[in-house]
């Protein structure tokens, strides 16, 4: 056998081991994503907390809005409480030399009542799922993978705001 012979050969050889290689290696990977442990549904990154109320069946969504509800402070109060800030906000801002503490005051407590009313929703959240069936658990997972799946497809902020249970508007 001639030298180019053996060249061939060898590289003839290295070629079918190294596709050997890929074939273990992308069933390895396949297998893995089409195994199911039994967990039958995967989301690819974890919600966010309104997607997970919007997943929930209409019951149990108005439910979690009527108890958010109940946990945001009185209207007349919060409405004078708002009218209170700005005034401030607008002075702050006026003042010379501006007022830094007070705006970061007014800024925090915006902050601290956003995050008051998003853990309520996280609670009223929480013993919802705690209060389903395993099946209706699952089920909300699937509408929650649905509603992502269409959010990504339509590309549209839109789509993530939509509740899973309502078919997309034509």
């Amino acid at each position: 056998m001639t030298v180019e012979g053996r060249k061939r050969r060898g590289i003839t050889i290295a070629l079918v081991i190294s596709l050997g290689i890929n074939l273990i290696v992308a069933g390895t990977l396949a297998g893995a994503m089409l195994r199911d442990e039994g967990h039958p549904v995967r989301l690819r990154v974890t919600p966010d907390l309104r997607a997970a109320i919007s997943a929930l069946p209409k019951t149990d969504r108005d439910r979690v809005r009527d108890a958010l509800r109940e946990a945001m402070p009185n209207e007349r109060g919060d409405r004078v409480e708002r009218l209170r800030s700005e005034q401030l906000f607008a002075s702050a801002i006026r003042a010379q030399p501006m007022d830094r503490q007070t705006i970061e005051t007014i800024f925090a407590s915006r902050a601290d009542d956003g995050e008051r009313l998003r853990l309520a929703a996280v609670d009223v959240l929480l013993d919802t799922l705690e209060t389903m069936p395993q099946d209706n658990r699952i089920a909300f997972l699937e509408r929650m993978r649905q509603s992502g799946a269409r959010a990504r497809s339509d590309n549209t902020p839109s789509g993530e705001s939509r509740p899973a249970d309502r078919a997309p508007r034509d």
